[in-house]
């Protein structure tokens, strides 16, 4: 019996050790394939394809197969099975950070990501596979609550992925602060290049390109505010917290929750116009005082 005790520890350990190991490049992998998820989404919305597929699951117009299938019917048969495995990515993930880092804020970020999943299903479902059979499924209220919790799940990855990468020693440095902000500054600049009313016409492959920039944004803001708010840094956390409410204001208003008027349009330039100076203003700022790296880091054998 204590031999057989002795395995099973053995192996936990063992688990524990692969999970620790790997917990930076698998959460890395789960933020990116969220990411383009998101962006399937967004271009499988944007051609109108969202509800090709009638009330059927997991295929189809009633057939698993793609072949025979329409080109706005197989949009939304491949993002119906990307975001099948992209699910199962956010649980495993979920379970591997919870093994390497148990009871810490990065096994808890990515638990909570996996706690909004199912709402992402749940929405996601009453968005388009069985709009037609409830009340108000394809409206705006069901729409904002299916991007809330799609926002949320990246949120919770991003913060897992940034605290898990200060536990290990690395964190907020000077030049870290400064390049994370004069990386903002390219994503404000190329989304303002493919906003909405601009330039361009607002075709579907640039309004997937508008929203994936918009979460970059989101991303490089909430990171600067974790590195901000751990070093102390009250002014430049503000300032990133501020940029990513702007950001998930920013995608709100333009991907299809509202009505899109002029008016509309011009507010949301106008908020990543203030985006990229925040952008700016951190920039300038990320290297002043004292910077230090956390003492505190977990060890990979």
């Amino acid at each position: 019996m204590a031999e057989w005790t002795d395995r099973i520890t053995g192996v936990g350990r063992a688990i524990d050790h692969w999970c620790r190991r790997h917990a930076l490049a698998i959460g890395a992998g789960t933020l990116l394939s969220t990411a383009a998820l998101l962006a399937l989404g967004w271009y499988t919305a944007a051609i109108g394809a969202g509800a090709t597929c009638n009330a059927t699951y997991p295929g189809c117009a009633g057939q698993l197969s793609p072949i025979g299938l329409s080109v706005p019917q197989f949009v939304e048969w491949l993002h119906r099975f990307v975001a099948m495995f992209v699910g199962y990515a956010i649980l495993g993930n979920a379970i591997v950070q919870w093994r390497a880092h148990t009871g810490t804020r990065i096994s808890r970020s990515a638990g909570l990501a996996a706690l909004l999943l199912p709402l992402q299903v749940v929405f996601g479902a009453a968005t388009v596979t069985i709009a037609g059979l409830l009340p108000g499924g394809y409206a705006p209220p069901t729409q904002i609550l299916h991007l809330a919790a799609a926002l949320g799940i990246f949120v919770s990855l991003v913060a897992s992925i940034v605290w898990l990468d200060i536990a290990r020693g690395a964190g907020p440095t000077a030049r870290r602060l400064t390049y994370a902000a004069a990386g903002g500054i390219s994503l404000a600049a190329l989304q303002l290049a493919v906003a909405r009313g601009g330039a361009l016409t607002f075709r579907p492959l640039v309004q997937t390109t508008h929203h994936l920039v918009a979460i970059g944004q989101l991303a490089a803001f909430l990171t600067l505010a974790i590195w901000a708010r751990e070093i102390g840094r009250r002014r430049l956390t503000a300032l990133a917290g501020g940029g990513a409410v702007l950001s998930v204001a920013t995608i709100a208003l333009v991907v299809g929750v509202v009505p899109i008027t002029r008016p509309i349009e011009l507010l949301a330039m106008g908020l990543i116009a203030i985006q990229g100076a925040l952008f700016v203003t951190m920039a300038y700022s990320g290297g002043d005082g004292p910077v230090e790296t956390p003492a505190q880091t977990i060890e990979i054998e």
